[in-house]
């Protein structure tokens, strides 16, 4: 069973102009997560992001770790935060 997980990336302190709409971003995430074993989607939704993912096969704890390698382009500025359901 797949759970939805909703994420806050912030990046202002480091990337002034950083909105999350940078398309830049987003496509390296996708890219990303399209290969993440147990991720089954990933969107945008208001000011953050959500992972749909088998828990059993990666956790909340393990996306933040890939989201704290992102992005590439700017060495690594997001901090992410999950989002309270």
């Amino acid at each position: 069973m797949n759970s939805r997980t909703a994420f806050h990336l912030d990046c202002n302190p480091v990337i002034s102009e950083c909105g999350f709409y940078c398309e830049k971003c987003i496509q390296e995430i996708e890219s990303v997560f399209e290969k993440t074993e147990g991720v089954s989607k990933f969107y945008r939704e208001g000011d953050g992001v959500v992972v749909e993912h088998d828990p059993n096969k990666v956790t909340a704890e393990q996306l933040i770790a890939v989201f704290k390698g992102l992005p590439s382009f700017y060495e690594a500025k997001f901090i992410p935060n999950v989002i309270p359901a």
